[in-house]
């Protein structure tokens, strides 16, 4: 086997040492097809068909509204929402404040954010976007148990959250 290959090898470097044409030319070739790789990779995105074809990254507004859950900090959640989603909390008597109540109560119950999963996100005509997570949550401190929700946010044209279902 190992004769084999080093004999492919000699062959080969002869051939391109007897022919340095056929190398200028091989040389070439791959230097174009690293081109089109290049070229591909940056603007195959940009066309609808293929965006779909690109992994998507999670959003920061979605990853800070689940960190801050899962560290207990409301400045994080709060700040990951959108100015009409803020206004609805706090029309319904909400704030920050209350927030940070509610996520102090839930720490010292033991609840808390196990496992966050990005699936996937899909952009809408309208600028929106709809962003799909898997969150484990675990009732009691120390427990084993997970229970398993999926998230659905709505994210407004600038990033931020609208809707959380």
């Amino acid at each position: 086997m190992v004769r084999g290959v080093r004999r492919a090898l000699i062959r080969t470097i002869r051939y391109f040492v007897l022919r340095p044409a056929a190398l200028l030319g091989w040389l070439v070739g791959l230097v174009g097809v690293v081109a089109l790789i290049v070229v591909a990779t940056t603007f195959l995105p940009s066309i609808p068909v293929f965006a779909n074809l690109r992994g998507n990254t999670a959003p920061t507004a979605t990853e800070d509204y689940l960190k801050g859950n899962r560290d207990y900090n409301a400045d994080l959640v709060w700040n990951s929402l959108d100015t009409d989603a803020q206004s609805r909390l706090t029309a319904q008597g909400g704030s920050r404040d209350g927030l940070q109540q509610q996520m102090d109560a839930a720490k010292q119950k033991g609840v808390q954010l196990a496992e966050m999963s990005y699936i996937g996100g899909k952009a809408l005509p309208d600028g929106t976007s709809m962003q799909f997570y898997l969150v484990g949550i675990r009732q009691q401190a120390g427990s084993s148990s997970i229970d398993y929700q999926p998230y659905m946010f709505t994210l407004d044209r600038d990033g931020k959250i609208a809707k959380v279902q």
